[in-house]
């Protein structure tokens, strides 16, 4: 399948442009509204716990001053025979103030649990929506994968970044021991091992590493890999770094590519398509994944309500494509892809400006000026982009 522009081009993300763009406006309606909330609660808050400060302050203020207005009077009497009473005011004026405050404590206490707890249930929410779009939704994003790996488990994290958007998802894979074969298929390493049965010689000999396990993978969109598996005893582990054309080999941590005798035994060739069957994998057996965190310029965009920024970003890199629709389409007022089939066969999916401008005003203020990002509107302009790739 291939997706290309009205005018026969190919576009730069080779995905169902006009699905990820309905999907984005779905997402934007469910998240905005949940995020709104969580700015409403807190104003509400805020204004709760700003009203007990108040009271508790004018309490403060009252006993300061009744102090200072007491011993003034006192002193302008200038008896001795008042400092019993002085004491017993202040005394009891200090223990019913105490009592109160106490109370107005208790009550500040409440609000603040209670806020963070509902806090967390509607954050919660948020990330639920934004699951399965983030993962694969934003194009041109940067992506970095660790995985780790034991006899009974595979898991790990994905990290996407683009644009200062930042996003963390929990990897989990299918329920079985990850092996090198099952990574990458049969695979071998040389090394040194004695022959001879009267003289012992040392001769190179290729090792089948095949069913070593993987302990940890690192991978990431730039196809540069960092690959350590062991054997069943624990007690041998190689190491596989680097990408393109460029890799280390590592015996525990004897680099055997620095070996001239073992390097040129070492199929560079084979190395080379180990990210290849890398994104294979990973593509083939995620079992379930959940957004754990997002980051905006390093600061969390839900605890800090910028996921309406974060919206934004995602919304530049499909305002590129918009207006490229746009610029190549017969009709100015749809967006307009194709999809090609293997033999040929082209159909036309497209949605109007219109539909989108809609659908987005519905949500107020920011789904009107994501539609405007997006360049659906005849005031938009589109800017362009460098993060853009396939």
């Amino acid at each position: 399948m291939k997706y290309i522009y009205q005018d026969s081009t190919e576009l730069p993300v080779q995905r169902d442009f006009i699905e990820d763009l309905k999907v984005f406006i779905d997402i934007t309606a469910r998240v905005i509204p949940l995020e709104n909330s969580i700015i409403e609660l807190k104003c509400k808050h805020k204004e709760e716990l700003h009203k007990l400060e108040s009271r508790i302050m004018g309490m403060n203020l009252f006993e300061e001053k009744l102090g200072i207005l007491v011993n003034k009077l006192a002193n302008d009497i200038g008896t001795e025979d008042l400092t019993s009473c002085i004491d017993a005011v202040l005394a009891t004026c200090s223990e019913n103030l105490g009592r109160k405050r106490e109370i107005l404590d208790i009550e500040a206490r409440k609000i603040e649990n209670g806020a963070s707890q509902e806090y967390q249930k509607t954050e919660s929410k948020v990330l639920e929506v934004l699951t399965p779009f983030l993962i694969s939704g934003i194009y041109g994003a940067e992506k970095r994968f660790e995985l780790s790996s034991s006899t009974n488990e595979v898991s790990g994290i994905m990290e996407g970044s683009i644009s200062g958007l930042q996003y963390y998802y929990k990897l989990w894979f299918t329920e079985e021991p990850l092996t090198v074969n099952r990574l990458i298929g049969n695979f071998n390493l040389p090394g040194w091992t004695k022959t001879g049965i009267l003289r012992k010689e040392e001769k190179i000999k290729m090792q089948d590493l095949s069913e070593f396990l993987v302990t940890s993978l690192e991978y990431d969109s730039e196809k540069n890999i960092r690959l350590v598996f062991e054997n069943k005893k624990s007690n041998r582990k190689f190491r596989i770094e680097g990408g393109g054309l460029n890799y280390f080999v590592y015996d525990d941590n004897r680099e055997i590519t620095a070996d001239k005798e073992l390097g040129d035994h070492i199929d560079m060739m084979s190395l080379a398509q180990i990210p290849e069957k890398v994104q294979d994998y990973l593509r083939a057996n995620i079992r379930n994944y959940a957004l754990s965190k997002i980051l905006l310029d390093e600061e969390d965009a839900i605890s800090t309500n910028q996921i309406f920024d974060c919206l934004k970003v995602v919304a530049e890199q499909y305002g590129v494509i918009v207006h490229e629709c746009l610029a190549k389409g017969h009709n100015k007022e749809e967006i307009t892809i194709k999809t090609e089939e293997a033999d040929g066969t082209r159909t036309e999916k497209y949605i109007s400006k219109s539909e989108i401008y809609t659908q987005l005003s519905e949500i107020g203020s920011e789904g009107i000026e994501i539609a405007e990002i997006l360049g659906v509107n005849s005031r938009s302009q589109i800017k362009e982009s460098k993060y853009l790739i396939v």
